[in-house]
């Protein structure tokens, strides 16, 4: 505002200080659009910045209307003109922002239902689970995750829908939805995902998808059975101080595509030993670049960052992670942390 009236005056002051044969007038039709260029301008701020400068313009005009007439005459109209359709054009981004901003609390709201507190304890496992929500400016994703007693184990899953916004939201309802009740009834975890890729068959296009990580640990936590259908391999951070990526099979398509392939998806099983952990992650993390466009090095940042306290680790993780990216996060991250052992 005062950049604007500043050049307001310099336009203004530029004209009465030259010869009557010159005229700086016509150079005011310009000061509402450049008022439409700041980010986010108020519809009364255009309308303001617009009735100043004809406050301005129309003496210039009836001094100037012997000598520029056609500049005398135009420069207001010109004027009116611009700020009218800089004044409609601030009205429409305005119920734009606002209709966004609501269907991103909806979308918040939907996967804040979607999402339930995790247990920190069940059974031999526990668990600890963060979510990081990305820059405001970024649109709320599907990241999904779930950790349940079933009469074959403690089964977990985190998963990444594709897409964003309302609709991946939805998704991610209905991914977990029947994720819930398939994993009480399923003996094998090859199957559930094999049922849950047959469910969204039936609802999605062929290129929409979900990545997904299922775990299953057995009842005294000495073996983790996965199963990845297009999902990065999660993360083990041994008692004795090893920290690597976990060595599976290759992974099997993500969920909505895993039919297009003979065979399925197959079982990886993992030995463990008391104290060992675990950390499955989305993409939000895997994807995560530094301003270099250097992606996150979590193997390393974790090893260098391990302490005995989940809560301490996650913590610490977050940190890093939002430092390397310099304060930004431009996906939702899901991170769930588990830990074997009685």
């Amino acid at each position: 505002m005062i950049t604007l009236a500043a050049l307001i005056g310099a336009i203004t002051a530029a004209d009465l200080v030259l010869p009557d044969r010159y005229t700086t007038m016509a150079l005011l039709v310009a000061v509402p659009t450049l008022a439409a260029l700041y980010p986010s301008c108020p519809p009364r701020y255009a309308l303001l910045i617009g009735a100043l400068t004809l406050a301005v313009a129309t003496p210039l005009a009836i001094l100037h209307r012997e000598a520029h007439p056609i500049v005398a005459v135009g420069s207001p109209l010109g004027i009116a003109a611009t700020t009218a359709m800089m004044y409609i054009s601030a009205r429409r981004q305005q119920r734009s922002d606002t209709a966004q901003a609501d269907l991103r609390e909806i979308a918040e709201a939907m996967q804040r239902a979607l999402l339930r507190p995790v247990p920190e304890r069940l059974g031999p496992v526990h668990a600890r689970v963060r979510y990081l929500a990305a820059a405001a400016q970024a649109r709320v994703g599907g990241d999904l995750y779930d950790v349940a007693s079933t009469p074959y184990g403690v089964r977990l899953i985190v998963g990444d829908v594709m897409g964003k916004g309302l609709a991946a939201v939805e998704q991610a309802t209905d991914v977990l939805g029947a994720y819930r009740e398939l994993v009480q009834h399923e003996k094998s975890l090859p199957e559930v995902a094999a049922r849950l890729d047959a469910f969204l068959a039936t609802r999605t296009g062929e290129e929409e998808f979900v990545t997904a990580l299922f775990a299953e640990v057995s009842a005294d936590a000495d073996t983790v059975e996965l199963v990845t259908c297009g999902h990065p391999p999660p993360l083990l951070l041994r008692a004795d101080g090893r920290v690597g990526f976990a060595d599976m099979l290759p992974p099997a398509p993500p969920l909505g595509l895993l039919r297009m392939v003979e065979g399925g998806c197959a079982a990886t099983t993992l030995a463990l030993g008391p104290g060992d952990r675990m950390l499955i992650y989305t993409d939000g993390v895997s994807d995560a670049r530094n301003a270099a466009g250097r992606f996150y090095p979590l193997a390393e940042r974790a090893r260098a960052l391990a302490c005995d306290d989940p809560r301490e680790l996650m913590e610490r993780l977050e940190t890093d992670l939002r430092a390397y990216v310099g304060g930004r996060l431009h996906d939702d991250t899901a991170l769930l942390l588990v830990r074997f052992g009685w």
